[in-house]
């Protein structure tokens, strides 16, 4: 291992620690005004971590979930028991040795089987702009 792939997982262990923090807050206040205070540093936090770790493969997994909470505030409908199952999950994987790509898709099947929507932004086609095309 060289220092560089050492220092990201540690920045990486680093972040996440902040990650979890958050979650456990929010876990335990699911559903009360004070939840959006550790919603807000939660998704800053990630966006953080994108920023910082763009490639480290369990960026990945932390914006699967970025996208399933910020989405439209879903933050908010998500319960405890959510909440609780996404930190055994990320605990999981940090205590890994390494992770790779399996690790990471079965994390974000994880998520979810949780009820985390991790591909919020669908696209919707407009099918009238075809039935233009054959009018012309």
């Amino acid at each position: 291992m060289n220092i560089e792939q050492t220092v990201l997982e540690i920045s990486g262990i680093e972040i996440t620690k902040s990650i979890l923090i958050d979650f456990q807050k929010l876990s335990s206040c699911s559903g009360e005004p004070i939840a959006s205070v550790y919603a807000d540093n939660l998704l800053r936090t990630m966006q953080n971590m994108r920023d910082k770790l763009p490639f480290y493969p369990y960026t990945e997994v932390v914006m699967a979930l970025h996208d399933a909470l910020a989405y439209s505030n879903h933050w908010i409908d998500y319960n405890a028991s959510q909440y609780q199952g996404v930190c055994e999950l990320l605990t999981s994987l940090i205590n890994q040795e390494t992770i790779n790509n399996s690790s990471v898709e079965t994390a974000i099947l994880t998520l979810e089987n949780l009820g985390f929507d991790t591909l919020p932004f669908g696209v919707k086609l407009d099918e009238s702009l075809d039935l233009d095309k054959d009018n012309e």
